[in-house]
């Protein structure tokens, strides 16, 4: 895949020929006039911001005539959203970028994305995705393939005015240590399906102890998972290793594990998000909403078409 920057030719053929307002979705339409929108021009950043549109035939004709770099809106609902006054509550919204995950078993370089890292990527996404809704009883949460990575939009009427939105971060990422980490149900096991995610796709490089206790940790990684979805009290019991490791190894995780998503995504309302069915120039990649999950593959449903007309 050509991860390259979209031309302004590229741009201009994208929404003038590919780009139909149809793929705008639902849950965006159903509320534009109360949402901000914010477009980058030129992809030196978001300078056209606190924009309103009363219909979505306004917006098409704007994206259209403008072809933009970037074009987001806002998570949040206003009575008057070119001034961001009358706050009406906001999505509940969870990003995960490929390219800021900390563990992964792919070589990309840093700020860079390859097929592997988001495959990664969604997998964090679907363990999230069943927490929210079979822990927190979410009904109306909307999946978005962002460009590099993966939006969980939440836009539960109860969810909009939620303020302690911190709370609701630690719990699905499991990035916080339980009293009681062996209940069989409820947030311990959604930190040890967590730890499990993360822990199985480390190596030598994500350990931060010696390289002894490190050969001793990996050696021993089959056991310790298979110990901790049985929820057996020993899973860490490791010759050689001693209960400060142990502790170490547990909060070095929990750390990973509160990085899976960008924090400050969820609990800033004021922020914009990038707007399915849009372009990310950046990458060419388009920003789409996700029907099915399990099926997606983003090298396949989320390529613009001027990709496989490049030549060179």
């Amino acid at each position: 895949m050509d991860f390259r920057e979209a031309s302004l030719r590229e741009r201009k053929l994208y929404y003038h020929e590919e780009w139909n307002e149809r793929d705008v979705p639902e849950f965006i339409i159903e509320r534009i006039m109360e949402r901000e929108f914010a477009f980058d021009h030129d992809g030196k950043g978001y300078n056209d911001r606190y924009k309103g549109f009363d219909t979505l035939s306004q917006f098409s004709d704007f994206l259209i005539k403008n072809f933009p770099y970037a074009v987001c809106t806002s998570v949040s609902y206003y009575s008057k959203p070119k001034n961001r006054e009358d706050w009406k509550g906001a999505e509940l919204v969870f990003d995960i970028d490929a390219k800021d995950l900390v563990v992964k078993t792919c070589e990309c370089k840093e700020g860079n994305v390859c097929e592997k890292c988001l495959s990664e990527a969604k997998e964090i996404v679907l363990k999230i995705k069943d927490t929210l809704i079979g822990d927190l009883g979410v009904k109306r949460l909307y999946l978005v393939y962002s460009g590099r990575g993966y939006h969980l939009r939440v836009v539960d009427n109860d969810v909009l005015p939620l303020e302690r939105r911190s709370e609701v971060l630690e719990y699905v990422t499991g990035s916080k240590r339980p009293k009681d980490l062996f209940l069989s149900h409820g947030y311990p096991a959604v930190y040890r399906k967590m730890f499990i995610l993360t822990f199985n796709k480390m190596n030598e490089k994500d350990l931060p102890f010696s390289k002894n206790i490190i050969d001793l940790i990996l050696s021993e990684k089959k056991t310790i998972i298979s110990k901790l979805k049985t929820r057996h009290f020993d899973f860490l019991d490791i010759k050689g290793i001693g209960d400060k490791t142990k502790n170490d190894l547990l909060g070095h995780i929990e750390k990973i594990n509160g990085s899976l998503v960008d924090g400050k995504v969820t609990v800033d309302v004021k922020r914009i998000l990038r707007l399915p069915s849009t372009l990310h120039s950046k990458v060419s990649m388009k920003c789409v909403e996700i029907k099915n999950i399990e099926n997606f593959d983003p090298l396949k449903q989320a390529v613009p078409k001027f990709v496989s007309e490049r030549k060179d």
